[in-house]
């Protein structure tokens, strides 16, 4: 690459990011709505604003104030972990503690919410993740739903997050990589899914969540779960193996698909070569502005011309990633969500032939104005790494 290239690219990263951290931007939000406070219920807003993520996390609730007080509400029994490990300036709890003791905790949360100073100081509340009816039934009159515009806010991509996913996203590389050498040996799809699984957890060091399509063969034909799951088949010579592996790990996600060879099959190669190229020609065009279907329609076409007899595109051609698996936007014909610089998205472009196999390849990309750039790639052109 260019000196002069690699220039653009430092500028087209470097801009993408956010000018403003979340919680500048958050404060917008509660500020433009005249809301003296944000109540967000899950796990998702807890990491999202206190970095605060535990596997197997209980029930709880973050507080925010257009002037920058932070509260995180949890169990008593998480409360210590919590006052470690997040950026909340205080950490309160709910309930009695005991595990599986409460048959309805979000009920017990939202009652404690309701006490809390800074929400009974609050004259208006902003509300995220809860159930309009359950709004309803709570009678805080008082209460509007803003869980969309924060949804918008969440899609964005600090660096620091970038960084998170990236990390993420690697543990799914890594497990790519056993992957391919277990097919080159014979594995089964479920003793390749364990391995992925184990490897990607061994190298985080610590439980992560795990999200797996792992199928040989005929199998790889029926696309992902739950219409077919990992089992005892082995790829026979020739054969692909679809490995698409989804990582949780620290509260933010990474996911990857790529074709495994058994042995050699230079139909197959070629196809894998075009549907690679086909990937890098969509993400290059994929700029703020755009829309997921609009996305998603250039990708189908592309698909039908250069896999003739294959099926129309029976999936997604791509997500948002991040605090979830599969977030916003979503590559989709009914999806009309914008493009914005600092999205984080995984892309995978597929072709199947019914009966007989399956191929796909996925990445995870940064929208940036000049296209989608290769996560990895663009930290490295920002001068950090996964975190």
């Amino acid at each position: 690459m260019s000196d002069g290239s690699t220039a653009r690219l430092e500028k087209a990263v470097g801009e993408s990011f956010p000018s403003e951290p979340r919680h500048v931007r958050l404060r917008r939000v509660l500020e433009d709505r005249s809301l003296d406070c944000l109540v967000a219920v899950g796990a998702r807003y807890a990491t999202w604003l206190t970095g605060y993520a535990r596997y197997f996390a209980g029930t709880s609730a973050t507080v925010v104030t257009p002037d920058g007080e932070v509260e995180l509400v949890t169990s008593p029994d998480e409360a210590p972990v919590a006052e470690r490990e997040s950026s909340a300036r205080q950490v309160s709890t709910y309930g009695t503690g005991g595990f599986g003791l409460d048959l309805d905790p979000l009920s017990t949360l939202l009652g404690a919410l309701g006490e809390t100073d800074l929400v009974t100081k609050a004259s208006t509340i902003g509300v995220a993740g809860l159930d309009p009816g359950l709004l309803a039934r709570l009678g805080w009159s008082r209460a509007i739903d803003v869980g969309g515009a924060v949804e918008q806010e969440m899609a964005v991509k600090d660096r620091d997050e970038a960084e998170k996913v990236a990390a993420s996203y690697n543990l799914c590389l890594a497990a790519q990589a056993v992957v391919a050498e277990g097919v080159a040996e014979g594995a089964s799809e479920l003793e390749l899914f364990t391995r992925a699984h184990s490897t990607a957890q061994l190298a985080f060091g610590a439980p992560v969540d795990f999200i797996s399509d792992l199928l040989a063969g005929p199998n790889s034909a029926e696309v992902c779960c739950p219409i077919v799951v990992a089992g005892p088949r082995r790829p026979k010579v020739g054969e692909p193996v679809v490995a698409d592996i989804a990582v949780g790990a620290g509260g933010y996600w990474g996911d990857t698909c790529r074709t495994h060879l058994s042995g050699q099959n230079d139909e197959l190669a070629s196809q894998l070569e075009r549907l690679a190229s086909l990937l890098d020609t969509a993400v290059a065009g994929m700029r703020p502005g755009q829309s997921g279907r609009e996305v998603h329609a250039a990708m189908a076409a592309a698909i039908k011309e250069a896999f003739p007899g294959s099926e129309p595109l029976p999936h997604h051609g791509g997500h948002g990633v991040g605090l979830g698996p599969c977030d916003s936007p979503h590559v989709i014909p009914a999806d009309e969500t914008l493009l914005r610089p600092g999205m984080i998205l995984a892309i995978e472009p597929g072709a199947y032939f019914k009966g007989r196999y399956g191929i796909r390849h996925e990445n995870e990309y940064l929208i940036t104005s000049s296209g989608g750039i290769e996560l990895n790639t663009a930290l490295a052109a920002a001068g950090v790494g996964a975190a």
